[in-house]
């Protein structure tokens, strides 16, 4: 018997044996559970309200779009705005022109795991599921080493962990030698005590003593796919990470990959369904302020996608030619002025109507781009590639003397409500709040706080050269400067296949999680270097030509940063009718990425519910506590 092999069992039987005879191997298992209700009377409650009730849901990703769902199910009058011109969030797509073929694009590849309860169950109720196919293998290519894969063979606690070990070929199980080293904090994930002791380590640090093939190997490349860099990763947020995605949960590694595009699979079909239950929804509509009276949220003030509400500018009327010219009115307040040939100066907003990024000049056309999304606006600022299909906000310009005063251009529009749940991105929710005047400061505090983290990057490549099929059709990626994971589309969706088919070539997308600052350089340095590492991870790709590309870079994720849980929001606010979703918050319960966004807008309809005293929808979860905490 091989040496690996034979310690390899050994280490099987000692690690099993120890934990069936301290705890049992039952007692010990990962289990589905749900989260309690808020009343012990929750069963003989009513469904519906006695009266009519109004609810605005801000933001239509999939935390908005659970909270729409949930509250029109029980007869509730929703209004769902949404600052984009389509509804889902980072799962969002729209279409390209590559060369002349219209084909859907998106964000970037999504994986849906087993263990998404309350997303799948969405999915499941609205029929869904058969947009989907499975996908049971989790490969990692290393830059410098072979090859690791993971495949979901057991679901049983220690033998699920110690598979994955069995198959790591640079990992030893002799790195659980330790019963009480740090290796064995990933299995007693405890919402409470591992905040307390472990928010304030990053996960770099926290692992030090962890020997190194084990870190680089698994621990790594998992917790960067947080969109957050290992040294500035909250050790308890990683250890939850890690709870959610496979210590704590009965599923297993597997996931789901959507058959056609996300908007086609369901983002489109969910919008449909919220219309027909009665929803409105009101999308390329930016909130501009919360209006609270006597304690309470009263309304919503409404603004156009990109518009500037924020106070008067000047402008040396000197500083103003003939070209558009980029001002500066806040660290977040960009518009552009030029005269025309009349000498009456123009101003519009510097905001991206999709996501409200600020735009640069694009030097090819002479109009406008933004660099997060791929919109792209002529020279008059009507949009022309993209995903948006609304102008640049038009403002008013009024000379001064030697100045000019640059305003905006009120639109007056308010939605009145009796509850509220604001379901943004961070970026959204902190412009909200700011330019909102609330009477709880702490609140106001707890959401300034909040972060994003680093830059991410998805670069969509359409290549002139066919390639064999891959094992799977997405790979994680590790020990490159910025290429995280790599999804072949050419073999993932049919529309992108018959592309490669018809046209000989293929369609790769890469991924850059996180990037760090130092590594935010020129874009088309970005690009030689990540077409270099592809070339390296796909050697048949080297001296293909890239006849198509959509190339972008974002940053919207949450920031998990050590210290930063405390302080974080959480579903209820301080205002009764105020209630918050999103991936971001501060979560008890072990949910990460697409499966938090949707909880906590399961979770923010149930407040709803029971301030109305009504019956409350059941909330799944993973197990609440990881396999080796006792009591």
């Amino acid at each position: 018997m091989k040496r690996r092999r034979f310690l390899t069992n050994v280490g099987l039987a000692a690690l099993g044996s120890t934990a069936i005879g301290t705890l049992g191997l039952f007692a010990i298992q990962p289990r589905r559970t749900t989260l309690p209700f808020a009343a012990a009377d929750n069963d003989t409650r009513p469904l519906t309200p006695a009266t009519p009730t109004r609810v605005a849901v801000v933001g239509g990703g999939l935390a908005g779009m659970a909270a729409a769902y949930e509250l029109l199910k029980r007869g509730f009058d929703v209004t769902l705005v949404e600052r984009s011109t389509n509804l889902g969030g980072r799962l969002t797509g729209w279409d390209v022109d590559v060369n002349g073929e219209t084909m859907a694009t998106e964000h970037g590849f999504h994986g849906f795991f087993n263990q998404y309860y309350n997303l799948n169950g969405l999915l499941d109720e609205l029929g869904l599921r058969g947009n989907f196919k499975p996908v049971n293998d989790y490969p990692i290519l290393f830059k410098d080493k072979e090859s690791e894969s993971f495949t979901n063979t057991t679901t049983l606690f220690p033998f699920n962990l110690l598979a994955v070990v069995n198959q790591a070929k640079s990992v030893s199980i002799l790195d659980f030698n330790n019963p009480r080293g740090k290796l064995y904090e990933l299995m007693r994930y405890d919402p409470k005590h591992t905040f307390e002791r472990l928010d304030g380590i990053d996960f770099k640090t926290f692992c030090r003593d962890i020997n190194q093939p084990m870190v680089d190997t698994i621990i790594e490349p998992f917790a960067h796919t947080s969109f957050n860099q290992f040294h500035q990763y909250s050790t308890a947020e990683g250890i939850k990470f890690f709870h959610f995605f496979f210590l704590g949960n009965p599923d297993g590694m597997g996931y789901d990959q959507t058959i056609d595009d996300a908007m086609t699979s369901v983002v489109t079909p969910l919008t449909q369904r919220l219309i027909a239950m009665g929803g409105k929804i009101m999308a390329g509509v930016e909130v501009q302020r919360l209006v609270e009276v006597d304690g309470r949220l009263a309304k919503l003030e409404l603004k156009q996608p990109g518009e500037i509400q924020a106070q008067t500018h000047h402008v040396e009327a000197a500083a103003i030619g003939r070209e558009w010219t980029p001002f500066w009115g806040s660290p977040s307040d960009l518009y552009y002025l030029k005269r025309d040939e009349q000498g009456e100066v123009q101003a519009i907003s510097g905001r991206c109507t999709h996501m409200g990024c600020p735009v640069g000049q694009d030097p090819t056309t002479g109009g406008f781009a933004c660099p997060c999304h791929g919109a792209k606006y002529d020279r008059r600022g009507a949009p022309t590639e993209g995903p948006t299909q609304i102008p640049l906000v038009a403002m008013d310009a009024t000379p001064e003397g030697d100045r000019v005063s640059i305003t905006a251009r009120a639109s007056g529009t308010e939605i009145e409500a009796d509850y509220f749940v604001l379901a943004c991105d961070v970026p959204g929710l902190k412009e909200i709040v700011s330019q909102s005047t609330l009477s709880d400061n702490a609140f106001v505090q707890s959401v300034d706080r909040l972060g994003v983290a680093d830059p991410y990057i998805v670069w969509r490549i359409w290549l002139d050269r066919a390639i064999e099929p891959l094992d799977v059709p997405f790979y994680t990626t590790s020990g490159y400067r910025f290429t995280d994971s790599i999804a072949i589309y050419s073999q993932l969706q049919p529309q992108y296949e018959d592309w490669a088919r018809r046209h000989q070539g293929s369609v790769i997308e890469l991924h850059a999680y996180a990037v760090e600052p130092e590594n935010v350089i020129a874009d088309e340095d970005i690009k030689r270097i990540m077409r270099e590492e592809l070339d390296a991870l796909i050697p048949a790709l080297q001296g293909a030509t890239i006849v198509y590309d959509i190339y972008t870079m974002q940053k919207n994720f949450p920031r998990w940063a050590p210290g930063d849980h405390a302080g974080r929001p959480g579903v209820e606010t301080p205002l009764d009718n105020l209630f918050l979703a999103g991936d971001f918050l501060r979560l008890d319960v072990p949910a990460n990425l697409m499966e938090a966004a949707t909880m906590t807008g399961r979770m923010a309809a149930n407040r709803v519910l029971a301030a109305e005293q009504l019956r409350e929808n059941p909330i799944p979860a993973v197990d609440l506590v990881g396999p080796l905490v006792v009591g």
